[in-house]
Formats: C-alpha cells, sequence, structure tokens
C-alpha cells in the first residue's frame, strides 16, 4: 500500500464496521512519525526497542543546564528520526527549551516546555518538510 498513509490513532470501531479509515498525506504521516519518535522512551515499544528517543532518559534530571538539555535533545532527536523515519533527509532539529507556569494562582508548578523544529526534505516530493511541536518534560515544581 505504498503511498497510502493512515491517520493515527487508528479507528478501529470503523475498521469493525467495514468503513474505510482516515488517510492523511506523506507530510502529515512523518509528522506523526516524528511525533511519536520524540515522545516514545527506548525499550517501549516492544516490538522495537530501538524506536523512541533517548529525551525521557534525562526527564527527571533536573540539574542539567537548559544548554545542556537543549543539546542532548536535539543530538537524540536527529539520531532517532535519521534511524526511524527513512521517508525523510533531514536537513536540521533544532530546539528551545524554557520553563513554564502550569500552576494555578495558589501554588506555582514549574514544567520545562521542549519546543522543537525538524526540518528536512520529504524523499518522495522532493518538497521541504517542516514539523514543529512543543512538550513538557521534568517534574519541577515548587
Amino acid at each position: 500500500m505504498k503511498g497510502i498513509y493512515y491517520k493515527i490513532p487508528v479507528d478501529f470501531g470503523a475498521i469493525t464496521e467495514r468503513k474505510d479509515t482516515e488517510k492523511i498525506s506523506i507530510d502529515n504521516s512523518i509528522a506523526q512519525q516524528i511525533f511519536l519518535i520524540a515522545t516514545t522512551s527506548l525499550g517501549e515499544c516492544k516490538f522495537d526497542e530501538s524506536f523512541g528517543s533517548e529525551i525521557w532518559e534525562m526527564d527527571f534530571d533536573l540539574l542539567k543546564s537548559d544548554n545542556i538539555l537543549k543539546e542532548f535533545i536535539g543530538n537524540s532527536l536527529k539520531k532517532a528520526v535519521v534511524i526511524h523515519e527513512k521517508r525523510l533527509e533531514l536537513k536540521d532539529v533544532d530546539v528551545l527549551i524554557n520553563d513554564h507556569n502550569i500552576g494555578t494562582s495558589g501554588k506555582k508548578r514549574m514544567k520545562k516546555q521542549v519546543h522543537i523544529s525538524v526540518k528536512g526534505l520529504v524523499l518522495e516530493t522532493n518538497r521541504p518538510f517542516l514539523f514543529q511541536s512543543s512538550f513538557f518534560v521534568g517534574p519541577l515544581s515548587y
């Protein structure tokens, strides 16, 4: 089924009712894959324990500076995308880290917000590709 890409999570209800599942573009499929790679820890995927990234090894290491975390996350994501997303020629990975208050007015609860940007070239279409997303790491709260 080359050239057909499906939205995740898969709607298994539609499948059991013999309906078509939602199809997406190759760009969206690559974006889904990169998000899965970034948010999956190594060893979490039992059929391929190399799938994912080392980002979550640092999740509770609050002693590292933002620059060290930024470099570690960028390198980990580059390595994982090159290995697990063959439809993309990776050009660059940018990482930005900032502290974000997710608490209420009575109690501050700070977390590190990681913004990632993955730039590359979609090999099948020879078009530029840009994926941007963010997530929180670190249980820092006070």
